[in-house]
């Protein structure tokens, strides 16, 4: 999900030459021109885009991009008019997910209008503003950036609204069959929540795109080897980046700091401790009582009003060094990657761990998937393979393993074996023509997904789970499943006999199967008015496809929640997973949770020592308790009677740092919820 996020921002975002200003300004090579590109996603083909550019303003882009087996296809037909902006646009297409694309943008005597399947709108103005269509990958950045450098100051002001900065960064001489090109590295401000980059050849065409190692773009005919070459440079100059906007955001503690008069959330026993006095020296909770702590060094925060509760978990992130800030300023102190690149993780971890970059404790789940048509990355082609991943994991400190849709059913009792033998846990979807409950009896110490448990009985071993059947089968038969029959209690029985945890996902589920197409998306309604406005207009429109189904998909959705109670009432471990937006995913995945039954003691404590204790560090962080790791959030209100408490930090803790949630939220473009404390 969260790739789809990044690809729905810049797919096919190439062809369209972009002068620089003044002496540095390119020749014209735009005139008849077709430009092709090829799509790789860790080693594998992912698809391709074609530009075709007729030499008056007119410029069209083909993109067929799948991972997976999620499907994107979107083009666009675009006219510019002499100073290169927008004044028509025409973008169709079928999103990853199923759903229609359908995106127009017209600027005619002195009226920019727009409509998208979601949302329409029209303003009035005497330049056309430059348009950013929800589907912007199918315009691609170029254009952007060619209409932004004509400006001395590299912005450009954006349709419906916002500006966007242009911003040369380095760069890097590679090899291609034309020979040595050197290519300059953008940062694009103003689209997200923080910069999108694309490398740009000597004519200031756009080149190459890496997307943190997982999916990649660059032209028809080169070597994939440009991909790794470049994305260690762009990792390097991310960072820098990260810091530059929110370094001196981190606030190391020298003395140590007395939160008085606050309430404390006891995870471990469900219960409030009002008016407490907590004390954290050098990253550590040294003491709490009921009683005034002496402490006369100590920096005093007045928790009046306020709840002290442990730092929450994120079990499922696909993360980039971008994702630590809001993660940080969500109270999302702690993150299970669970699954990516190895060295682009490591090198994250790194960053992270070092304070280098803001960002979370971050624990690794290493990927295995074999070899097919519908697999993507860096696959295995045999259960030996397989085993020598499992072993790399392992030497690399990994702490579980991920299986995903293609591995073979008759592999996973020897790579459940052989990762248990490393002490380390395996997880992940269910394998196509494979049961639930076969893969719980093979070893699976946790499932991923909460459709994953709903197939055990919608396909069994029977179906192709690698397909969008994973999908359109939960969404049109969950919720006929009866969930008091035995067979679901034996089934459940199975999952308390064995340990199995469950990472539900459940506000990416929530989202697929009752967001309609005018509506905001029911997993960030809350938070829409925050959000950058580039962000906020695609969350009105739907990534799915319910057919004639919508009562049937919106009884599923109440079968999923009354399925995740269910588990936890049985004794199931369920642990919270985002797979998508940092820390607000989170936010509402806890909110399901308590919808759905589960008392908000239980939810703040599966967010927080349960996650802990599934990751196997809950002697140390996990819950408020002298001796352990300062992972804290300071809150306003009390989560146990209001779950959505947990949106409203005023300050958050890692260990020995301080970080003021409104000054992080700023320097993402997402205006702040409250104040934060005065440090």
């Amino acid at each position: 999900m969260a790739v789809c996020a990044v690809l729905v921002m810049q797919l096919g975002a190439c062809g369209k030459e972009a002068p620089e200003p003044a002496a540095e300004q390119a020749a014209d090579t735009s005139v008849g021109t077709t430009s092709e590109f090829v799509w790789l996603s860790q080693g594998t083909p992912a698809g391709e885009s074609t530009v075709v550019r007729t030499g008056d303003g007119k410029e069209t882009v083909e993109s067929f991009v799948h991972w997976n087996n999620r499907e994107y296809t979107v083009n666009s037909e675009l006219q510019l008019n002499a100073d290169g902006i927008p004044i028509a646009q025409r973008i169709t297409g079928i999103s990853a997910f199923g759903a229609e694309i359908d995106e127009s943008f017209d600027f005619e005597n002195g009226v920019a209008s727009w409509s998208t399947a979601g949302e329409s709108g029209s303003v009035m103005t005497d330049e056309p503003g430059f348009y950013l269509p929800t589907e912007f990958g199918s315009l691609g950045i170029t254009t952007m950036v060619q209409a932004a450098l004509k400006n001395m100051d590299g912005e450009l002001a954006i349709l419906p609204s916002g500006t966007a900065r242009v911003e040369k960064l380095t760069t890097a001489d590679v090899d291609t069959p034309d020979g040595t090109q050197t290519l300059s590295l953008y940062a694009i401000s103003g689209l997200g929540f923080t910069p999108y980059y694309a490398w740009f050849d000597e004519n200031t065409e756009v080149a190459v795109l890496d997307f943190g190692g997982f999916m990649g773009m660059y032209p028809k005919g080169w070597s994939s080897d440009v991909l790794d070459q470049l994305g260690t440079i762009q990792l390097a100059e991310d960072a820098a980046m990260i810091e530059r906007i929110s370094g001196n955001l981190a606030y190391p503690l020298d003395a140590p700091v007395l939160f008085e008069n606050v309430d404390v959330v006891d995870v471990e026993n469900g219960a409030l401790l009002e008016d407490h006095h907590v004390l954290v020296t050098d990253g550590k909770i040294a003491a709490m009582s009921a009683d005034p702590i002496d402490a006369g060094d100590a920096k005093r925060i007045d928790g009046t009003g306020k709840s002290l509760m442990p730092g929450m978990w994120d079990m499922h992130g696909h993360f980039g060094l971008s994702d630590g800030v809001l993660n940080i300023a969500g109270g999302i102190t702690s993150v299970r990657d669970i699954g990516s690149v190895h060295e682009q993780i490591m090198e994250l971890t790194a960053k992270h761990d070092s304070g280098e970059v803001i960002g979370p404790n971050t624990y690794r789940s290493g990927f295995i998937d074999k070899a097919s048509p519908y697999a993507t990355g860096d696959t295995v082609e045999s259960l030996e393979e397989a085993l020598e991943r499992v072993d790399f994991y392992a030497e690399n400190g990994y702490m579980q393993i991920k299986l995903y849709s293609s591995i073979d059913p008759e592999w996973v009792d020897d790579i459940a074996a052989r990762t248990h033998e490393h002490g380390m846990r395996l997880s992940g979807h269910i394998p196509a023509f494979m049961s639930a409950e076969q893969a719980v009896r093979a070893g699976y110490d946790e499932i991923q997904h909460i459709n994953m448990v709903f197939l055990n009985f919608l396909a069994g071993d029977r179906e192709d789970t690698r397909k969008q059947l994973r999908f359109t089968l939960y969404g049109d038969e969950a919720g006929a499943l009866d969930l008091d029959s035995q067979e679901v209690a034996d089934y459940i029985a199975l999952f308390v006999e064995k340990g199995t945890t469950i990472d539900p996902t459940a506000a990416i589920f929530d989202t697929q199967l009752v967001h309609h197409a005018g509506d905001p998306d029911p997993t960030f309604a809350a938070v829409a008015e925050h959000l950058p406005a580039t962000i906020a207009r695609g969350l009105y429109k739907p990534e799915m496809d319910m057919g004639d189904k919508v009562e049937e998909w919106a009884a599923s959705a109440v079968a999923q929640a009354a399925m995740i109670k269910k588990l936890h009432d049985n004794g199931v471990q369920i642990v919270p997973g985002s797979d998508h937006m940092p820390a607000f995913t989170i936010h509402r995945e806890l909110e399901l949770y308590s919808e759905a039954g589960i008392s908000n003691a239980d939810v703040l404590r599966i967010a927080s020592l349960d996650s802990a204790r599934v990751v196997g560090v809950d002697d140390r962080t996990g819950s408020i308790a002298v001796g352990k790791d300062s992972d804290l959030v300071l809150v306003e209100g009390n989560p146990l009677e209001d779950i959505s408490a947990i949106r409203r930090a005023t300050l958050v803790m890692k260990g020995s740092t301080a970080y003021k949630p409104d000054e992080l939220y700023k320097v993402v473009g997402v205006t702040p919820f409250l104040a934060s404390e005065t440090l």
